[in-house]
């Protein structure tokens, strides 16, 4: 039988825990040092190693991206530079002995064309490039963001705006002659220019061929006259207009027309002629004129 008086109680499992933690340790406390130490190298460590690249889950797609973003803006450029250098109008023509060919750019130039030539150009926003071989006569539109350059022969005349003969055959000399405005005339060697000249209104250069293929080059390639009749020579509607025109400038220009090589028997060069002759005049009836009016003897060759 109990004894009433006995104040002890059981254990509770309360107590029985809390009796038993006494004995333990916390682990935290046995390694707080260790683990603090451990994570101060770890991340000493890391500062100093470089940082790796790191490849993402979606690096294809940003590649992609780029790629068209590339591909865009070099497409961009390119229509650009398309559109800067688009062709604006081009040709080829060709003329016979006896026949003229007019010819209008679209940028509102007149060309030309004289017998037995024929003329290649390409018209583009920033440039008017053109072929020469043979004489044209050039009415040129203003363009100075678009110089007109005509090439022939190794020689280069480049023009903004204004009005002037070339002429240019294989194995004669080139000759300018400027009508109004200004142009500048050069000789090109291995794209190296040898002479440039400025002519004006009323000045005609003509080239030495025997200095232009010289090996010395320090005298002129280019004569130049300054005072040139402008009236004396018109060929430009079909007809050939002669008015006091010297005889060298008349067998010049029956020469170019008919696609003959004329020489003359008279060493006076003072000799003018002037008189008309329709585009329809025979070779023959043309020089038997000439000859009878200035007392001449031609030899056709």
């Amino acid at each position: 039988m109990s004894n009433p008086n006995n104040t002890s109680h059981p254990e509770s499992e309360i107590d029985q825990i809390l009796k038993v933690s006494e004995n333990y340790k916390y682990s935290f406390e046995a390694s707080n040092d260790e683990a603090w130490n451990k994570f101060s190298a770890a991340r000493e460590a890391e500062k100093q190693a470089p940082t790796p690249f790191k490849v993402y889950k979606n690096t294809s797609r940003l590649l992609r991206v780029a790629a068209a973003i590339a591909i865009l803006a070099i497409g961009s450029w390119a229509f650009w530079l398309t559109t800067l250098n688009k062709t604006l109008d081009a040709g080829k023509f060709a003329t016979n002995a006896g026949q003229i060919e007019q010819i209008t750019i679209k940028d509102g130039s007149v060309i030309t064309l004289n017998a037995n030539s024929s003329i290649e150009y390409i018209v583009t926003e920033n440039s008017r490039e053109i072929t020469l071989h043979g004489m044209a006569h050039f009415e040129i539109a203003k363009n100075p963001n678009a110089p007109f350059v005509i090439e022939s022969n190794n020689n280069k005349v480049t023009v903004l705006g204004t009005g002037f003969d070339v002429q240019s055959y294989a194995g004669q000399p080139l000759q300018v002659t400027v009508n109004h405005g200004k142009v500048k005339v050069e000789k090109l060697s291995n794209n190296t220019t040898l002479e440039s000249i400025i002519l004006t209104k009323g000045m005609r250069v003509r080239e030495n061929l025997n200095q232009a293929n010289a090996a010395d080059k320090r005298s002129h390639i280019f004569a130049v006259d300054s005072n040139v009749n402008l009236d004396a020579v018109k060929w430009e509607s079909g007809n050939l207009v002669f008015t006091n025109a010297p005889i060298t400038d008349v067998i010049n220009a029956i020469e170019t027309r008919y696609g003959k090589e004329i020489q003359v028997n008279s060493t006076n060069a003072d000799l003018q002629f002037t008189g008309t002759f329709k585009n329809s005049d025979a070779f023959n009836t043309v020089i038997k004129t000439v000859e009878i009016a200035l007392g001449l003897q031609f030899e056709v060759k």
